[in-house]
Parts: C-alpha cells; sequence; structure tokens
C-alpha cells in the first residue's frame, strides 16, 4: 500500500514537473531540446569539461543562433549572433549578472564583476581612473620587470621539446596582476609553491567545476564533498592576504594625509593606483569599507590573471604555427624600436604596434579568454524577434560568435588581417568581436590587458623561434576561463638575432 501511494505520488510529481517544463518552452517561444521531468536537459550537461563546448555548438546547430535548455526548472535562453546579442549587452539596464555569478561571490563578494544596480555603476565611476594612460604607463615598468624573469625561465625551454604554456604564463600574469592591483609581489614565477597560488589554482578548479556542472551547483549536494572544505581554505589564504596588504597600505597614507583633492602630493585624480583609490575614495562622504575593498581587489586579482594567461598563451599557440606571421612581428618591432631591437619599449611605442594588436585580437577570436557570460533579464525584453520574459537568463556565447561562419569566412583560419576589414564593414563593427565584451559592462581593464599581452608576446617572438606541436584537438574547456584539458603546448628555440 505504501509502495503504491509513493508511487502515485511520483507520478504526480513527475506529472507536474513536465507540465510546468512544456508550459516554460511555450511561453519562451524559442527552439530547444525537449526537457525531461525534474532534469529539464541538465542530464546532457553532466559532462566532462572538454565536452561542454561541443554540445553548446551541436545545440547550435540543431536549433539556431539561439535556443532554449532548462537546468532542472530553470531556463536559459543562449545567444549566438550580434542581432541578437547586441540589443542585449548594449541596454543599459540588463546590466545584472546570472546565477552562475553567485558561485563566485564566496571570493569575489559583491565585487565589480558580480554587483549590479547602484553599487555597480559607483564602483565602475571611481575605478575608471585607475585605468587612466597615466596609470598604465607605472604598471609598465612592472610588466617589463615581470617578462624578464619570464624570459630567463623560458631559456629552459630551449631543448627541442615541447611544453604547456598555460602554467609558466599564468605566473608571469600573477605577478604583473598583483604588484600591478595590490603594489606588492607574490614573486610567484620564483615561488609557484606558494600557498598563495596553490589557493588560487584549487579555488579557480573548485568554481569552474560549479559553473559546469549542475548538480555540483547545488548547495547542498556540494557540501557532502570534500571540494566545500578545499574552498574555505582556499578562500581563508587570500582573503588572510589581501586584508593584510589593504591593512598596511591604509596606515601608509593614514600618515601621510594623502586625499583625492586636487591639491594633493600625487597630483590629479589620475595619476593613483588601484589600490589607493579604492582606499581614498568615499560613496556618500563615507571612506569603503575594508571588505569592499578587498572585495573589489579580488575581483581584478581574478579577473586579471587567468584572461590575460589564456590569451597570451592561446595566441603563441596559433603564432607557433605561422612563422610568417611572426617574421612580421619582428619587422614592425624593426621599424617602431629602430636598431636596438633588444631595449624596452616604451608605452607610445607599444601603442604603434598596431599589427601585434591585431594577432593578439584574432587569437582572441578563434580562442576568447571568457567564451561566455551571463545576464539575468530583470524586465521583459525584446531582442530582435525573441522575447524574453522578466527573470529569464541568457547565455552570451562569445566562443560560437568569434567562430560563426556569417560573420568570419574559413573562421578557423588565424588570419590577423582579416580584423582590420571587420573593424572597416559597419555590417561586422563591435558586436562580432566582444573578447572583452561591449556596451556599459564592458572589460574595464582592456588597456591594461593588451598592454601586458603586447609586452609579452612581442618579447618572447623577439627572442625564440616558435615551432608548433601537432595535437588531434586541444581539448577546449569553458571553465572560468578557455583553457586545454591537455595543456597549450609549444616549442622554442633561441632566434639568431641579426640587429
Amino acid at each position: 500500500m505504501i509502495v503504491f501511494l509513493l508511487l502515485i505520488i511520483l507520478g504526480f510529481v513527475l506529472l507536474t514537473s513536465w507540465l510546468l517544463l512544456k508550459n516554460d518552452c511555450r511561453k519562451i517561444s524559442v527552439p530547444g531540446p525537449n526537457p525531461l521531468p525534474l532534469l529539464g536537459n541538465g542530464h546532457l550537461f553532466a559532462t566532462k569539461s572538454r565536452e561542454f563546448l561541443p554540445l553548446l555548438h551541436k545545440l547550435k546547430v540543431d536549433h539556431g543562433d539561439v535556443y532554449r535548455v532548462h537546468l532542472f526548472h530553470t531556463p536559459y535562453v543562449l545567444l549566438s549572433h550580434p542581432k541578437y546579442i547586441e540589443p542585449l549587452l548594449s541596454h543599459t539596464e540588463l546590466i545584472t549578472k546570472g546565477q552562475s555569478y553567485d558561485f563566485l561571490r564566496p571570493w569575489l563578494g559583491n565585487g565589480l564583476l558580480t554587483s549590479t544596480g547602484r553599487r555597480w555603476r559607483t564602483t565602475r565611476k571611481f575605478l575608471t581612473p585607475a585605468f587612466h594612460f597615466n596609470i598604465l604607463q607605472n604598471y609598465l615598468t612592472v610588466f617589463l620587470k615581470n617578462e624578464k624573469i619570464l624570459l630567463k625561465k623560458l631559456q629552459n625551454f630551449t631543448d627541442g621539446k615541447a611544453f604547456d604554456t598555460f602554467p609558466v604564463i599564468a605566473l608571469t600574469a600573477l605577478d604583473n596582476v598583483t604588484e600591478s592591483i595590490m603594489g606588492v609581489s607574490v614573486d610567484a614565477q620564483n615561488n609557484s609553491e606558494s600557498e598563495y597560488v596553490k589557493a588560487i589554482e584549487i579555488l579557480v578548479k573548485i568554481l569552474s567545476m560549479r559553473m559546469r556542472n549542475p548538480f555540483f551547483g547545488v548547495e547542498a549536494f556540494f557540501k557532502l564533498f570534500k571540494y566545500k572544505k578545499q574552498q574555505d581554505d582556499a578562500l581563508k589564504i587570500l582573503h588572510s592576504h589581501s586584508e593584510k596588504v589593504i591593512k598596511m597600505r591604509r596606515e601608509e597614507i593614514k600618515n601621510s594625509n594623502k586625499s583625492l583633492n586636487e591639491n594633493s602630493d600625487l597630483g590629479i585624480k589620475n595619476k593613483y593606483a588601484f589600490l589607493d583609490l579604492l582606499l581614498l575614495s568615499e560613496v556618500d562622504g563615507v571612506k569603503i569599507s575594508d571588505q569592499h575593498v578587498r572585495e573589489e581587489v579580488e575581483t581584478f586579482m581574478f579577473e586579471g590573471h587567468d584572461t590575460t594567461t589564456s590569451g597570451i598563451c592561446f595566441t603563441l599557440y596559433c603564432l607557433s604555427h605561422h612563422p610568417d606571421i611572426q617574421e612580421k612581428l619582428i619587422e614592425e618591432q624593426k621599424k617602431i624600436l629602430g636598431e636596438k631591437l633588444d631595449r624596452d619599449p616604451t608605452y607610445t611605442e607599444l601603442q604603434q604596434m598596431k599589427y601585434l594588436e591585431l594577432v593578439i585580437r584574432e587569437g582572441l577570436r578563434i580562442y576568447p579568454s571568457v567564451p561566455l557570460v551571463e545576464r539575468l533579464v530583470t524586465k521583459d525584453t525584446d531582442l530582435g524577434d525573441v522575447k524574453l520574459l522578466k527573470g529569464s537568463t541568457v547565455i552570451v556565447n562569445f566562443f560560437e560568435l568569434h567562430r560563426h561562419p556569417e560573420l568570419y569566412d574559413n573562421p578557423l583560419e588565424f588570419r590577423p588581417e582579416r580584423l582590420d576589414t571587420v573593424s572597416a564593414n559597419s555590417a561586422k563593427s563591435a558586436f562580432s568581436w566582444l573578447a572583452f565584451s561591449a556596451g556599459p559592462r564592458n572589460c574595464i581593464g582592456q588597456k591594461f590587458a593588451m598592454m601586458e599581452m603586447k609586452v609579452i608576446i612581442a618579447s618572447i617572438v623577439k627572442n625564440f623561434v616558435l615551432l608548433p606541436v601537432e595535437v588531434k584537438e586541444l581539448g577546449l574547456c569553458a571553465e572560468l576561463i578557455l583553457r586545454s584539458d591537455e595543456g597549450v603546448h609549444i616549442k622554442l628555440k633561441p632566434r639568431t638575432k641579426n640587429y
């Protein structure tokens, strides 16, 4: 009797779930795979990391540039064409990130990446001067110092054997961002086993898993596994480090009587570095709290670390297959730097390296550092012929957009010159290339990132010939950033310098 009642209840739950899901599909009115009761399409996404992007590609092929999936009972609409993406990203009110970003909150709190509304607008406004060109020129000194350490480390990989660029470049990027943002160096390149470096690696892996796998996204399920304790331990290390630096710097500022007025000893507001700008800023006449400062510092630590690593490594991978493009980069640098090609470039000279910028942009087109972003629809909205209901979640698939055959002929071919044509073609403007996103929530640190990538890639190409490693496939994974589960391998040999 009890078993019979349980079967009746189960049948009722399954039927109710199925009817609710079918009703959702009718209301959203875009194509997509049929959902199963309770699971929706969640079973499709319980995959290995490298199978996630191919799954999204298959769904796009089957259902078009806009389609719908359900993770349990939560509907998601995925976009991969500018006609849908542009009205979403350029909308001044649809700036709230999707619920997947909630997994980042234990680390980043309510920082610029995860916040919305007044908090986001206020923070974005007072942080913008931290990326003024006056400040970027100061960061250049940091990049050049760490680039020289990188070159010495790369000398160890000139034995003709393939090596994975990701862990090597990641340590350089971590040194660059910690010293630029916090004003202190963790010396990651010479201390790769430090608990701070390891904590970041552990946390990124766990958060990536939770964002990708819907089952680990359930808090009660997640707490049953060792990952919860690993996450808590890593967070303790990272928060403690940031709080220590913030406290020390706040004391230094207090003792020096610095302020944000025009007559301060540091000059105009645009000359403040990132951490000082945070510590000196006020909201409604009140200094922002240490917790708020920590959240913004750790947000930029996260955003400015793995993203540039991904961009640099995949661009180096592309260059390794194109010796002709490497030579063009050398020729450009000769024209700009003159006879002393082995000297450090100035900020102005880096800006003149236009072909290098095209090379980086093309690398980011084929392998965007951030392959997906997510937005919560906070009001009923029309995206062209698609109607989105309030409460919907939208995923913008930059990876598919950048490889869309309507926008780019032979999209997997690495051809930097093509982006000159794209930028000049009004039909293929800003929303065909979105490596730094676009609209109100575009990447605030894109000039910082581009300068860092230029410094590192230019230096590597000047000093080494990049050689390819043939692999069947890269095993691309859409984690927090785009990476390869097999690593991004190249070979190096010292470049014969005739300058």
